[in-house]
């Protein structure tokens, strides 16, 4: 989180919650959801579902490039996820994960 101090335009997020307890990495994804909302460009590595929910948008990487993208919209922080939970796995399913 110490990156976000300078207000850059566009925020890398290398597997930002996976030494993370379930409370703490609920915290970190808000943050970025709130500064997404406020206009900061966010590009994030996860190997979580839940964490992958939270994106407007998702991009699968196999060797290095683009093999798929889903569009999931804007997450509005409401629940339940059983949509965009279905969207996300049946692409995640289609590219082989």
């Amino acid at each position: 989180m110490r990156a976000l101090i300078n207000d850059p335009e566009l925020v890398f997020a290398d597997e930002p919650t996976g030494a993370l307890n379930s409370h703490n990495s609920q915290a970190a994804l808000d943050v970025f959801c709130t500064l997404h909302a406020n206009g900061q460009n966010i590009i994030m590595v996860t190997h979580d579902r839940h964490s992958a929910l939270r994106a407007n948008r998702v991009l699968y990487l196999r060797d290095g490039a683009i093999a798929g993208e889903c569009t999931l919209g804007a997450w509005d922080g409401g629940e339940p996820y059983s949509e965009r939970e279905h969207t996300l796995a049946v692409f995640l399913n289609e590219m082989g994960w």
